[in-house]
């Protein structure tokens, strides 16, 4: 009986023993599993940065980025401006597992720096450690002098020369690091764009405007990452040898034209209390764009510090718009151009025409009596444009308004650029029609509609806007962009019919504050409703557009100017059109041109 009892406690402690083996081995494996969460999860963020810290111990040689020039005067092409430029500075850092000399490497940067050596010095001396930032931001003549001073160490140490010139040179290292800068600040800000960190947070890229269109051509390419491995058969000029700098653009723009039109749309967005405000010089005859502004504006050298990243949006080629009454100097030359109508042709103003059960009034709800289509211009009369419109079949309407640019992007070579949209002229009912030949149910851009009215400016041609002249490549390539004519649009003879209207529409009409004293100007107001999501238009709201060009005989630039919600006036003939007269005063006493009346 006692050894029975004891062989059962024996198994009894046996079977104790296993059982605590086992909850030994499933705590270790709980505890291992753990530690792999902690590790990998939990901690996951902590070990990225020292991963991304080791790796920054590797010498980035990157290519430069190209800049970006206007034209410093209208005298000579070749003399340019800078509008975007590269300053550069570097980085300075250490691997302390490399610092062979410590005491020696915090003496260099004490004398070059002026960097306190108590505070260096621990960085340098640090254990398992692969990377310290030293120095954020260090001039060419400072690596010049580090340079020279880590090569006599090297010397001192009795490297070989072919080692002194190497990357790794006693754990010191330095990366380039290019500060974009841009001179002229506020004006023509969203037109140039700006940088900002990538989507990964490391290098720079383009945002908005040009900068982020022309991303590729100015980045360059060939960006270099030396380790250790790389580093100790390699001189570093083999991998700059590698690196493709990026390409300058030569803009259109003349510095002195963008500065003044920058300046008097900031004026006159203020004097009228407009919301915002764009304005825009285009060469009649070869679409080149000389300025390009909107107004608020902001600084790209400071483009985190904005209210609203709504600013950093290019309304000259972004906003979609009904453009209002600008868009009957377009429809007249439809009509005009198949033959519906002429410059003499009258009709009986009663004041409103009617479709079904919907009324279109003239703005002014008066009935005029008889009048001709050259005074539906000038007095800007909706009924007399939708009677010069209105045998014209929806297709043809819109196809000519195809012809003209509208519907498409114009294909400036910039970021944001929007189509507009003139589908509602694919529906069968006339009402479309009636609407948009007066700038209603449609949309455009402001740049669409300039180079649309261009179109009479330069004798029916519809020409190629540009604002990118020439892309100057590292490697002495070049790019070159020229005046382009897309296609003719209308007949000479109607251009030049719509010429002679235009002018009496500024001589006598609603625009005779765009007027300039000594010369014939061309041009057409536009007091755009503001349609309201939930339907109809808003009552307090509207967009003043003025479209002109001068001298009218040889027309040598066209301008539209805009204002979003003025507040000081009712009609575009008091916004609009008197900033249009002061850019194109400036414009004429610019390029010299002789009075002509």
């Amino acid at each position: 009986m006692n050894y029975f009892k004891t062989h059962n406690h024996e198994e009894f402690i046996s079977e104790k023993r296993i059982l605590a083996l086992q909850w030994a081995v499933f705590l270790f494996i709980a505890i291992v599993i753990g530690r792999l969460f902690y590790l990998q999860v939990l901690e996951h963020d902590k070990y990225i940065v020292l991963a991304e810290k080791q790796s920054k111990s590797l010498n980035v040689i990157a290519p430069e980025r190209g800049e970006i020039f206007a034209q410093a005067d209208n005298k000579s092409e070749d003399n340019l401006y800078s509008l975007a430029v590269n300053q550069i500075f570097y980085q300075v850092y250490v691997d302390p597992e490399k610092v062979t000399r410590p005491q020696n490497i915090a003496d260099l940067f004490v004398t070059i720096f002026s960097a306190d050596k108590a505070e260096i010095l621990p960085k340098l001396e640090k254990s398992e450690d692969n990377y310290e930032l030293i120095i954020k931001k260090a001039s060419q003549e400072q690596i010049d002098k580090l340079q020279a001073g880590v090569d006599q160490l090297l010397q001192e140490t009795n490297v070989d020369k072919a080692k002194k010139d190497r990357v790794d040179s006693m754990g010191v290292y330095w990366k380039k690091e290019i500060l974009r800068f841009y001179p002229d600040k506020e004006v023509g800000a969203q037109m140039l764009g700006f940088l900002a960190p990538d989507e990964n947070g490391e290098n720079q890229a383009g945002r908005y405007g040009l900068e982020a269109y022309w991303q590729k051509e100015l980045a360059g390419s060939g960006e270099q990452i030396l380790d250790d491995n790389n580093a100790k058969d390699s001189l570093l000029s083999d991998w700059k040898s590698q690196i493709e700098d990026g390409a300058d653009l030569v803009l259109t723009i003349d510095k002195n034209i963008q500065y003044q039109a920058c300046k008097a749309l900031e004026k006159s967005v203020l004097r009228h209390g407009a919301k915002i405000g764009s304005a825009i010089v285009m060469e009649s005859s070869t679409g080149a764009i000389k300025a390009m502004c909107n107004y608020p504006s902001f600084d790209p050298n400071k483009y985190n510090e904005v209210e609203s990243i709504d600013v950093y949006n290019n309304a000259a080629v972004y906003h979609n718009y009904e453009p209002g009454s600008v868009m009957k100097a377009i429809s007249m030359a439809i009509a005009i151009d198949l033959g519906q109508v002429n410059a003499n042709t009258t009709y009986n103003d009663t004041g409103e025409v009617k479709f079904g059960k919907r009324n279109i009034k003239n703005s002014d709800f008066k009935a005029h009596g008889i009048v001709n289509m050259t005074e539906v211009l000038v007095s800007s009369l909706n009924t007399g444009v939708v009677f010069a419109t209105k045998d014209i079949k929806n297709k043809i309407y819109y196809e000519y308004l195809e012809k003209f640019g509208f519907g498409t992007p114009v294909g400036l070579k910039i970021s944001q650029e929007s189509q507009g949209n003139i589908s509602s002229l694919k529906e069968k009912n006339d009402i479309y029609r009636a609407t948009a030949s007066f700038g209603q149910g449609v949309t455009v851009t402001p740049m669409q509609m300039l180079n649309a009215f261009n179109v009479i400016a330069d004798g029916g041609n519809l020409v190629q806007p540009y604002l990118v002249k020439e892309v100057k490549y590292p490697n002495g390539n070049q790019e070159k962009f020229e005046p382009k004519i897309i296609r003719q649009v209308i007949k000479e003879s109607t251009a030049a019919t719509l010429k002679g209207m235009l002018t009496q529409v500024v001589e006598t009409g609603h625009s005779r504050y765009a007027a300039v004293k000594g010369y014939y100007v061309a041009g057409k107001t536009g007091t755009a409703e503001v349609a309201n999501p939930a339907g109809g238009y808003f009552h307090d709201k509207n967009i003043h557009t003025f479209i002109g060009f001068a001298p009218v005989d040889q027309p040598k630039f066209t301008i539209l100017t805009k204002l979003d919600y003025p507040t000081s006036a009712p009609f575009a003939e008091s916004t609009a059109a008197p900033l249009f007269a002061e850019i194109a005063k400036f414009l004429l006493e610019y390029y010299q041109i002789a009075p002509t009346r």
